[in-house]
């Protein structure tokens, strides 16, 4: 079940208001239920691995809990398992393939086999919250918590299959589910939930079905460059919008019943910088890769430059073999591993702190929004050749002239252009006050405006609802 789905918006009409109608000590069962039924809508066997990951999570933490000599141990036992669980599934055909390559190549014949383990929707997503549950607990930032704490902040529907990423000290003090009824959170949720749903369906599955045949091997390869810097922008474009579109939806969905699920976008293409992207870009992975892996590999390393900027790369590698089992992942995270080391050393070399001039902040702008587009490249390449074919005509091989649709191209400019204002246009929305603003302000947006606003959004979601495409992270 997609949140753009009409079975799921037809359940959820009815879930949130037999949520706000039951005593509040029947509504952690009642989540916990909704959150099962939805998972497994795709397939209940399914819901045994979660369930796993809970019950390692659950044992390790309660011996780190418990102190003393095994603590250490039972988090590296716990971080371990769960990190093979998630590498059998989500990378087992990956390394296969890759060995019976290398041996192939070495001269030894060896006999290959399908991989045939499915991989679970979400695993990424609920195996870096199971881990950072335990490192939480390793650190003290949680109290003791049953297990079904635990499921219910892990299988938590909303944020489940696709993020946002969240903390266990954001989400578990929520989960007691004992807020009275506001009328915020039900135009609070609407107001996300319309908005990615326009998303999803008026911008990303509009431009997908040209990205899809541009980025087709046998097309790609007579692609210009024209050509490809439109597909590497709209691409860009796509994801962005799709993948914000599922954050707003889930945290939509969340506000409906009261909780507050963390922020994962900050017009992310309006960045100044290399690492100003990454503040704005699926912002909650950036926080936990920075948090649990960046920062304690690196602790002490601020004068060893060299060491500190591979393991930038290194780590930024390991942030695209996350997104998917394939080298062209890997070949984005180490890209943008390079824009983030290639900025920290001119900035060092120029002076830690010292103000940029004009000219230079409208350079690396200029650069971050190129470089950035060039990443998605090989991200979304169907092989690392495809995506050297297709850089090679972006930065050296030139190539004149168009192969698609003037449209195609128009379509680009206009979303570029939205792109451009949407912080304006946030900025405008946001100082025509909110639904429980008093007086005339607050009668005039729940009457007038936030019902036209909601008609306008549920009719281009319903017209450009013919194109029945999944979401694009629902894959990592």
């Amino acid at each position: 079940m997609q949140f753009n789905s009409y079975s799921y918006l037809l359940a959820l009409g009815i879930a949130v208001p037999l949520f706000w109608l039951m005593p509040v000590r029947f509504r952690r069962v009642y989540v916990l239920l909704l959150s099962f039924a939805f998972y497994a809508t795709r397939n209940v066997a399914f819901l045994i691995l979660p369930m796993i990951l809970c019950g390692i999570a659950f044992w390790s933490g309660g011996r780190i809990r418990a102190g003393g000599s095994d603590a250490n141990r039972a988090l590296w036992l716990g971080i371990g398992s769960i990190i093979l669980i998630l590498g059998v599934f989500k990378y087992g055909r990956f390394v296969t393939e890759n060995a019976v390559a290398i041996c192939r190549w070495l001269g030894w014949s060896i006999q290959s086999h399908p991989w045939v383990i499915a991989l679970p929707l979400g695993i990424s997503f609920y195996s870096f919250e199971a881990i950072s549950y335990l490192l939480d607990t390793r650190q003290g930032r949680v109290k003791s918590a049953s297990f079904g704490d635990l499921a219910l902040f892990i299988m938590f529907w909303p944020h489940l299959v696709a993020g946002p990423i969240v903390r266990t000290r954001e989400l578990m003090p929520q989960l007691n589910f004992d807020k009275p009824f506001e009328i915020r959170f039900v135009f609070q949720g609407l107001d996300r939930l319309l908005l990615g749903l326009v998303q999803k369906n008026l911008v990303a599955n509009t431009i997908g079905g040209w990205v899809d045949d541009g980025f087709v091997q046998k097309t790609a390869l007579l692609n210009t460059t024209i050509d490809n810097w439109a597909l590497a922008i709209a691409f860009g474009i796509q994801i962005y919008f799709d993948f914000a579109a599922y954050s707003n939806m889930a945290i939509g969905t969340a506000q409906l019943i009261g909780i507050t699920l963390p922020e994962n976008f900050r017009f992310p293409y309006h960045a100044s910088n290399p690492p100003d992207f990454w503040s704005r870009w699926h912002m909650t992975l950036s926080r936990w890769i920075r948090d649990y892996v960046f920062f304690p590999l690196n602790a002490g390393l601020e004068n060893k430059k060299l060491r500190l900027y591979l393991s930038l790369v290194a780590v930024m590698g390991v942030v695209g073999l996350w997104h998917g089992a394939g080298w062209g992942f890997i070949l984005w995270g180490a890209m943008h591993g390079v824009y983030l080391v290639a900025y920290r050393a001119i900035e060092a070399w120029r002076g830690e702190g010292t103000p940029q001039s004009f000219l230079l902040r409208t350079s690396w702008r200029i650069f971050t929004l190129a470089a950035v587009a060039a990443a998605w490249v090989p991200f979304r390449a169907g092989s690392i050749g495809q995506a050297m074919s297709m850089l090679g005509s972006m930065f050296g091989r030139l190539t004149p002239g168009y192969s698609y649709s003037v449209n195609f191209y128009l379509m680009v400019l206009v979303w570029c252009a939205w792109i451009a204002v949407e912080p304006a246009v946030g900025q405008a929305i946001a100082r025509l006050g909110t639904a429980d603003s008093p007086g005339i302000a607050g009668a005039l947006n729940r009457g007038l405006l936030r019902p036209a606003s909601y008609a306008v959004l549920l009719l281009l979601f319903l017209m450009f609802d013919d194109r029945d495409m999944q979401f694009i992270y629902f894959q990592f």
